[in-house]
C-alpha cells in the first residue's frame, strides 16, 4: 500500500464516521459517539483494506519511501 492510499482511506473514513455520528445526532464528545465514531471508522477501513493488517496503513504513512509490501 502506498502512503497516497493510506492517507486517502484514513482522512474518508473520518468523514464517513463524523457523518454517522451527525445523522445520530451525535458528538465525539459523549462515550456512546466516541463509540459509534469507533465502530463507523473502523468499520470503513476493514471494507476499504480488506483482510491487510491495520497497522499496514500507518506503516504506509510512517514510509518515507512511500510504499509498503502488503
Amino acid at each position: 500500500m502506498n502512503r497516497d492510499r493510506a492517507e486517502h482511506i484514513l482522512i474518508e473514513a473520518d468523514w464517513v464516521a463524523e457523518l454517522v455520528l451527525g445523522g445520530f445526532d451525535m458528538t465525539i464528545e459523549t462515550s456512546e459517539g466516541r463509540a459509534l465514531y469507533e465502530r463507523a471508522f473502523t468499520a470503513y477501513v476493514r471494507k476499504e483494506i480488506g483482510d491487510l493488517p491495520v497497522a499496514s496503513l500507518y506503516d504506509a504513512l510512517k514510509s518515507s519511501a512511500g510504499a509498503v509490501a502488503p
